[in-house]
């Protein structure tokens, strides 16, 4: 190896390069700390020119707080015991602009390896700095948010200890506020709750909502329903993400519920019985008076009829969905041949309404093993929503298709009707949901139609969806499992 020194300092080899750092502020200092040299990053960095930098103290680009403090010459001590000073800290600019920066010191030899100076370079990091403290300030703020909220919240670091949380939680829990920070979330609740469900969905989803949770009861109260949900927050360049999650209490809703769905089985069972005696009077009645030439009363008689049909489906609706949500429905499920039951209510709605008439095609022979009946409940519902949704139409048509994999069969109900825009397709399946179209609004229906097909589809682990633009019609189709014989002797 070569004992060669480098030149010193100050020759046009070391100035070359200073001058072609503009982005950094680069200067040199004798061992008094008299700026000896200033390159334009340094000007550009901290406003001074050279000539008016140059046999002033370096200190001057230090606040009078690290001044008094003695903190440039701890640097330059530092530098030259180590072989290098760093800092990061608040520094000012000719115009007392206070800036954030880091800087290294070296010091500097001459070619006798003799010390003669210093070099710092110092990196303006102000927007960084900005960066950081609106980081930190939006991460106190939520803080601040989470526990001052009146529900159980919330915030957990990375690694899953507790951060921060509200007095909400704390109270639930029955957990000392000083004890739960920076604990395990799952050792701080594991001794109170099942918590392995919650562990295993958090190892799953980064984030998810309405996870049911019960926090068993003692002596002194019940079980309590929570709802958790859970999601990602505050991922900043200096964070690897904080995890704000909270607990809501269901129980009460829960119980309300219930009572609702108690409350509707029991006023359908005993409202099925009066409505069937009321329109079995009137049949009577209107076959005692038959031969009247009284318009009025058969009008009457005529209107008591329909009313009562009207409300012994609303009744059986109604009784259906509150075996739905109780798990009470029954399934009798046997091979059939799907288009078999498709050609039955295709015919039966036919010769029930004169304007539409229900074209079949593309018709595959496909077994299903479901529920015939339960099965042409749904087709019957999608069939009666299709000629309901397009009285300025004439053709509903059914369609029957194997799907790619040869695993399933979907059969399709398409109208030329008006349509359901994309925002409303989600709920069109759940409870009591109607169309938002202007266009339906004088059209009578209980929304329960759609909810029951898809909840009796999903028992018999299919699929039902709609496919329509908003105008010119609607697809709304159900999937079920094609029936193999081998599915037959493997049961």
């Amino acid at each position: 190896m070569s004992n060669k020194q480098p030149p010193p300092f100050d020759s046009e080899f070391y100035r070359n390069i200073l001058e072609s750092l503009e982005d950094y502020g680069v200067f040199t200092t004798d061992k008094s700390g008299i700026v000896t040299s200033w390159n334009r990053g340094a000007e550009h960095v901290l406003g001074y020119t050279e000539e008016e930098i140059c046999g002033q103290e370096a200190a001057v680009i230090f606040t009078e707080e690290d001044r008094a403090n003695g903190v440039p010459e701890h640097e330059f001590a530092e530098a030259l015991e180590k072989g290098r000073g760093v800092d990061e800290r608040y520094h000012r600019k000719k115009n007392g602009v206070l800036f954030w920066a880091s800087g290294l010191v070296f010091p500097l030899f001459d070619g006798d390896n003799q010390h003669i100076g210093y070099t710092k370079v110092l990196r303006n990091l102000s927007r960084r700095k900005e960066a950081e403290d609106e980081a930190l300030e939006a991460r106190r703020y939520a803080q601040s948010i989470v526990e001052t909220s009146k529900e159980p919240i919330l915030i957990l670091n990375a690694d899953l200890t507790l951060n921060s949380a509200s007095k909400a939680f704390y109270k639930l829990f029955n957990v000392d506020k000083a004890e739960a920070e920076n604990t395990n979330l799952f050792e701080l609740l594991g001794k109170q709750l099942p918590i392995d469900p919650l562990r295993e969905e958090m190892q799953h989803y980064d984030s998810f909502e309405n996870f049911e949770l019960i926090y068993p009861g003692d002596h002194s109260r019940e079980d309590i329903v929570l709802m958790v949900s859970s999601r990602k927050v505050f991922q900043t360049f200096k964070s690897i993400g904080q995890i704000l999650m909270s607990f809501e209490d269901v129980t009460l809703r829960r119980k309300l519920e219930q009572a609702r769905e108690d409350f509707i089985n029991v006023a359908s069972h005993e409202l099925k019985t009066p409505i069937s005696v009321i329109k079995s009077y009137a049949q009577i009645l209107g076959m005692e008076l038959k031969d009247t030439s009284n318009e009025v009363v058969s009008k009457t008689i005529d209107r008591i009829l329909v009313q009562s049909e009207h409300l012994i489906k609303l009744t059986s609706m109604l009784l259906d969905a509150s075996a739905i949500t109780t798990g009470d429905i029954k399934l009798r499920k046997e091979p059939f041949v799907l288009l078999g039951l498709i050609l039955e209510v295709a015919e039966e709605v036919n010769l029930s309404n004169t304007k539409h008439h229900v074209k079949i095609d593309d018709v595959v022979d496909a077994v299903v093993c479901a529920d015939r009946d339960r099965i042409g409940q749904v087709l019957t519902n999608l069939l009666t929503n299709a000629i309901k949704y397009s009285p300025d139409a004439d053709l509903v048509t059914i369609t029957i298709t194997i799907d790619e994999t040869g695993q399933k069969v979907r059969t399709s109900v398409i109208d030329h009707g008006i349509g359901v825009a994309p925002e409303n397709q989600a709920g069109l399946f759940k409870r009591f949901a109607r169309s938002e179209n202007v266009k339906t609004r004088k059209i009578q229906g209980f929304g329960m139609g759609l909810y029951i097909s898809a909840e009796i589809v999903k028992l018999h682990d299919g699929q039902i969806g709609i496919s329509s633009s908003g105008q010119g019609g609607s697809t709304f189709f159900f999937e079920l499992p094609l029936f193999r014989p081998s599915d037959e002797a493997a049961q």
